[in-house]
Order: C-alpha cells, then structure tokens, then sequence
C-alpha cells in the first residue's frame, strides 16, 4: 500500500512540479528583478487546489461507472472550482491573477492525477512498469488540462470576462475528458491506448497554447488595462 501510495503521489505531483517550472521560471526572480506575482500567494492558492482536488476525486468515486456522464460533470465542475476560486475583487483586473489560475489549475490536477492513479493501481492488485507508465501519461494530460484551464480562468478574471473565457475552458476540459472516456472503458484494448493518446494530444496542444503562446500577450493586456507597462514580458 506504501509503495502504490507513494508512485500515485510522483506520477501526480511530480509533472505539476516541472510544469510549475517550466512556464514560471521566466517570470520571477532572478529571470527578472520584480516577479509577476506573489511566491507565497501562488503556491497557496496551489495548496488550495490540491485539496478541492481531492475533495473532487472523493465525490468522483461515487459516480464510478458512469464515465459519459462523469466526463461531461467533472469537465464542468473543474472549472467552476477555478472560478470560484479566483473570481475574488481582489483578483480583478490584476495580471498576477492569470499565475494564480495557473497554481490553482496545477494543484487541482495534480491530486485528481494521484487520485485516479491510486484506485487503479489499488484496482489492479499489481504494479507494472507498462501501467505506471500508462498512468504517467495520463496524470500529464490531466495536469496540462486543467493548467491551462487555470490560465484561461484567470485571464477570464483578469479581464473580466468571466463567462466567455469560462465556457472556452469548460469547453475544452469536456472535449478533453469525453475524447478519454474509452480508456476507462475498455482498459488495455487498442482503442483505449488511442484516446489515451488522442486526449493527450488535446491537452498538449490547449497547454502550449496558453501557457506558452498567449501568456506572454496576456499578461501585457491585463498590465495595459490597469494602466502599467513592463520591457520585460518574456517572449
């Protein structure tokens, strides 16, 4: 039980560390002198997430079974957590507040990841390298959807445009999650690996695109409106 327990927390957690790094390292110290955001208050609202996602894979458990319906449930209620959230007067208008939809969307993906990881592992009795590799794959996806869907809620605060970039992220999340769904329902057939793989794809396209390509003219937006300007946006 220990060492199930321990591979579903570094197949969860583990990405959304790199992931955490891989997009912030560029805005905060020492790449620049003034951080865009608050250290403390990232890694608390990414505290927050990691617990309404437990609490989410707990309720998930329940509805164990019914994959469509979970798929399209779940992909709403993700979301609407990240909203919740973020969508705080203080996180108005604010372009640090597009980093803090990305720690809430990191940590919510990470313990759904090391959720979903511990009951299958639990499930099949047995540790494999081929499951846990399987499982790692999946935990990746996972994060970089639900990451990227915290870039886009953010944004949605930042601007002020909750429902618009709310729905694109529910949108999203659903195409994703619903694209999964036969690889809960017929585990090791070849269909199963090929929603694996086309989910991951989805996933890896929507994160590239918001943390990579639209972050950097986000951010720029949101400083414009609250009448600032920064020469150091990372391009």
């Amino acid at each position: 039980m220990e060492l199930t327990f321990g591979l579903a927390a570094a197949i969860g957690i583990g990405p959304a560390l790199v992931m955490m790094y891989a997009v912030l390292r560029k805005y905060t110290y020492p790449a620049v002198k003034n951080p865009f955001f608050s250290d403390p208050t990232f890694f608390m609202l990414f505290v927050v997430g990691m617990i309404a996602g437990t609490v989410l894979f707990s309720v998930y458990t329940y509805f164990w079974g019914s994959e469509i319906v979970n798929a399209i449930l779940f992909a709403i209620l993700e979301c609407l957590i990240l909203l919740v959230v973020l969508n705080l007067k203080r996180f108005h208008r604010k372009s640090d507040t597009v980093f803090y939809g990305y720690g809430v969307g990191l940590g919510l993906g990470a313990t759904m990841s090391m959720g979903m990881s511990y009951y299958l592992l639990q499930l099949a009795g047995s540790v494999d390298a081929s499951a846990v590799a399987t499982l790692l794959v999946m935990a990746v996806a996972k994060i970089m959807v639900l990451g990227a869907a915290g870039l886009t809620v953010g944004e949605a605060v930042a601007k002020t445009r909750i429902l618009e970039y709310t729905a694109q992220a529910v949108l999203v999340n659903m195409v994703f999650q619903l694209v999964l769904v036969p690889w809960f329902m017929y585990p090791g057939e070849f269909g199963a690996y090929m929603a694996l793989a086309m989910s991951t794809v989805i996933a890896a396209v929507y994160f590239f695109k918001m943390a990579f390509v639209s972050l950097p003219n986000v951010v720029r937006e949101v400083l414009r409106q609250e009448g600032k300007k920064r020469d150091d946006i990372p391009k």
